[in-house]
């Protein structure tokens, strides 16, 4: 099953995404629901970020391509990132005037949070998703390597890019993973080459924080990410879920 939050005649709504119709809900999918009869075209509603997390998590060298010559790690890098940096598909990425460094983008596969949540243990995990979004960590450098904490590097306005949709259906296993900046691939692999899979992860996290409805966890970017300018397309593309597109422009 495929949902969209969305905005529609003033109004924002939760659907169920079928043959490029919305077909609205009531309340949303991390409750019990029920479908309408009312239903729009995609093409006439505004997609918006898949959920309101109280809290968005991350995952740091995840992925032995993106690991490069770093030592392997003993546990999940965990990192966090801020509701308010939250953009869906369509909306633009925003790189700070007060930043003159590299500024890139991370592709990644984002589990969705179903229900609360605390000490869940690794076999239980997945049950505990509601499913998967296409996300963009979108990541200043400089900042990143200067700063103590990745406060703005991670978390600037309009870093944290998730959607367009929520997908049920997908093995967090095996999920590939596709970015392209102005049409040019720059990462492509699947998630069955994380170093920490997402039951892992998610046990690991909830030894110490409770899950909510809603939370995202972005889970690790691939290879090299590329570096992102003002007037650059970037697209995270995940079969069965759809592309995340978003423009590129420097702040005035």
């Amino acid at each position: 099953m495929k949902f969209a939050r969305y905005l529609a005649h003033g109004d924002i709504s939760y659907g169920i995404v079928d043959n490029n119709v919305v077909k609205e809900i009531t309340n949303n999918p991390f409750s019990s629901f029920e479908i309408t009869d009312h239903s729009h075209p995609l093409s006439e509603v505004k997609i918006l970020a898949p959920s309101l997390p109280g809290k968005i998590l991350a995952v740091g060298l995840n992925y032995r391509s993106h690991l490069g010559e770093r030592p392997s790690l003993e546990e999940p890098l965990i990192f966090l990132k801020t509701p308010t940096s939250l953009i869906g598909t369509g909306e633009s990425i925003v790189l700070p005037k007060s930043f003159k460094g590299r500024v890139d983008e991370e592709g990644e596969v984002v589990a969705v949070i179903k229900d609360r949540c605390k000490n869940v243990p690794k076999e239980e995990a997945l049950q505990h998703v509601l499913g998967y979004t296409c996300g963009n960590d979108v990541s200043a450098r400089d900042w990143q390597k200067r700063d103590g904490q990745w406060w703005r590097a991670k978390s600037s306005d309009t870093f944290s890019v998730a959607g367009p949709f929520i997908e049920t259906d997908l093995d967090p296993g095996d999920i590939v993973m596709k970015a392209r900046v102005n049409g040019r691939e720059v990462q492509s692999e699947s998630t069955k080459m994380f170093l920490f899979d997402l039951p892992t992860i998610i046990a690991h996290v909830s030894q110490v924080m409770t899950l909510e409805p809603g939370d995202l966890i972005y889970t690790g970017t691939p290879g090299n990410p590329a570096e992102l300018k003002d007037g650059d397309i970037v697209e995270v593309e995940v079969e069965g879920i759809g592309i995340l597109s978003n423009p590129v422009k420097k702040e005035t």
